[in-house]
């Protein structure tokens, strides 16, 4: 998202009143635009890894989460004592995309972000459409991993400023499962081109269908389409400051179970997190943003298995083409919540995310992004196809 330091550091504010309503369609049309050139793409970066055999368990991401670590304390110490620099006044990432594995989505997912706060009184509003297709069958003796559904998930995000440097950010979910749209368009795709496509072709199209099971005990069993609220997610961010050419502020994050747990969506239960976020310019156009956060996560209430608490990290690489365009290339990580045990589906939740962002006019901006599971390290478990649309504006 856009974001803003504190008054106290003088950031440029965007004003929008009459003009966003007058820039709110065009914003679609770019949006409608992007999203249809957007699928050959998203078809063809996508669902490579059902063709392949599962492999081993894979890293759970500890010398990632170390190596962050170390690169943000060379960030901290290599740079002048804080001050009171101005923040670039065009920061557009990261892209509010995280891993949506749905095992991982029934927890605390830290919304990605970057260093800056909106100043006092000042609003963000964004609206999130995201559209993510999944299949994956893999077993291991009596524990199962079977997921063939889609999910579109429209998030509001409401963030202000409170001043002292400090803002308040809601994220409130609307969840839909179902068969999507998706799947012939996909297969078509892999047929023109002589892609495997994972073994799509011998499941039917467009059903509804996760079977988890640990040890002969099923955990989750669903095949019915539903509709309904997700957990919601209440966040406080503090500036901290600016040392050289890194800017930094920290978090904490709550989850609320407002949503249906019976209906996986969500946990039945409140998680918390505390993170810490970093931007470092790295010149006038490439801006480096990284999150690190801890989450501790309640009982489920509708899963008969325990959940574990999580590092999760995010890294992003923003590029800015020229004053209203950037390039979004992130990485976000966490362990698997919940130990199913199947070596496969139990690895990594890596995904990566490609996108673009595009200010329409000042304070009104529209974004894209497709996310990719097995990218080499950079990307593992993750959903076969993941689409983000994204508006935003602030007054």
């Amino acid at each position: 998202m856009i974001n803003f330091a504190p008054s106290s550091v003088s950031l440029m504010r965007f004003r929008c009143t009459s003009a966003i309503r007058s820039c709110l369609p065009c914003g679609k049309i770019v949006l409608l635009t992007l999203g249809a050139l957007s699928i050959p793409f998203c078809v063809v970066m996508g669902n490579r890894r059902k063709g392949r055999k599962y492999f081993a368990r894979v890293e759970s991401g500890k010398r990632m989460k170390l190596w962050l670590l170390v690169w943000a304390g060379v960030v901290f110490v290599s740079g002048a004592a804080w001050g009171d620099k101005h923040l670039p006044d065009k920061w557009r990432a990261p892209l509010p995309v995280r891993n949506a594995e749905p095992l991982n989505t029934l927890f605390l997912q830290a919304p990605p972000a970057s260093a800056s706060v909106l100043p006092d009184n000042e609003v963000q509003i964004q609206l999130s459409l995201d559209v993510v297709n999944h299949l994956l069958f893999d077993k291991a003796g009596d524990n199962r991993y079977e997921q063939d559904f889609e999910i579109q998930r429209l998030t509001a995000t409401y963030v202000r400023g409170i001043g002292s440097g400090m803002e308040i950010a809601v994220h409130i979910p609307l969840l839909a499962r179902n068969g999507g749209f998706l799947d012939e368009v996909i297969n078509t795709w892999h047929r023109w081109f002589g892609f495997k496509g994972g073994g799509r072709a011998s499941h039917r199209n467009y059903q509804v269908h996760e079977w988890i099971a640990r040890g002969g005990r099923t955990l989750v069993l669903l095949d019915t389409p539903a509709i309904g609220m997700g957990d919601v997610v209440v966040e406080g961010r503090k500036w901290l400051g600016q040392s050289g050419r890194s800017f930094w502020a920290v978090r904490a994050m709550l989850k609320l179970p407002a949503g249906n747990a019976a209906q996986q969506f969500g946990s039945g239960a409140v998680d918390a997190g505390l993170g810490v976020i970093c931007t470092y310019q790295s010149n006038s156009r490439l801006v480096w943003h990284g999150n690190l956060s801890v989450v501790w996560v309640g009982s489920p209430t509708r899963l008969d298995a325990p959940a574990r608490n999580m590092v999760q990290w995010m890294l992003a690489a923003e590029y800015l083409f020229d004053a209203r365009t950037s390039f979004v290339l992130q990485v976000d990580d966490n362990h698997t919540p919940v130990v199913v045990g199947v070596p496969y589906a139990d690895g990594a939740r890596r995904s990566l995310t490609v996108g673009l962002v595009r200010e329409i006019r000042p304070g009104l901006c529209a974004e894209i992004s497709l996310t990719e599971n097995q990218f080499g390290w950079l990307a593992r478990i993750a959903p076969d196809f993941h689409l983000h649309l994204g508006v935003r504006w602030c007054r």
